[in-house]
């Protein structure tokens, strides 16, 4: 009997260590999004004094419109990550490009509501990415061509001619392409 208490406290440890390493956090640029696992003496980090130019392009989306797009979630996770090695907030500049099936996060709450009988999940998102002075494109191509009008569009999103426009312009100034489709 002793030895199995010994087991059963062990395991429990063990269980308790691993489970305690392998949470993710929030912040410090989001609190409700962008969690990220905090990884201890990484091998390879950016330089802190550095100046990064990013743009995601984002043409990818959850089937169920109900679910936020992770792909959106990343570019939280990609400033809080960095922030926590140390990276100014202001070192950041962050462009997203929502298109092709992604469009429809860039609607407006009431048009998407109408439209997909749901909550819109990524407006908070897309509100709290604005106020960190992320510019946030929604492909005016794709917008047309799935029916929707600049009035329907989310007052966190500007309307690019397209968003190869945006890919185009942004990549010329130097900014990095992260594209997850």
């Amino acid at each position: 009997m002793k030895y199995f208490q010994l087991h059963i406290l062990l395991i429990t440890c063990i269980s308790f260590v691993y489970s305690q390493e392998n949470k993710t956090i929030s912040g410090p640029v989001f609190e409700e999004f962008g969690y990220v696992f905090p990884i201890e003496n990484a091998d390879l980090l950016l330089d802190k004094d550095k100046k990064y130019k990013v743009i995601f392009d984002v043409y990818s989306d959850e089937k169920k419109s109900g679910q936020m797009n992770p792909l959106i979630n990343t570019v939280a996770r990609f400033m809080n990550m960095h922030a926590q090695t140390g990276i100014m907030e202001n070192n950041m500049e962050i462009v997203l490009v929502l298109h092709g099936p992604a469009t429809k996060n860039a609607l407006n709450e009431v048009v998407f509501k109408k439209e997909f009988k749901n909550h819109h999940p990524n407006y908070r998102l897309l509100e709290a990415l604005a106020a960190k002075k992320v510019k946030i494109y929604v492909c005016g191509q794709s917008m047309k061509s799935k029916g929707y009008e600049a009035s329907d569009i989310s007052k966190h999103v500007s309307i690019s001619l397209s968003a190869l426009t945006a890919l185009v312009k942004y990549q010329s100034e130097g900014y990095q392409i992260i594209n997850f489709n």
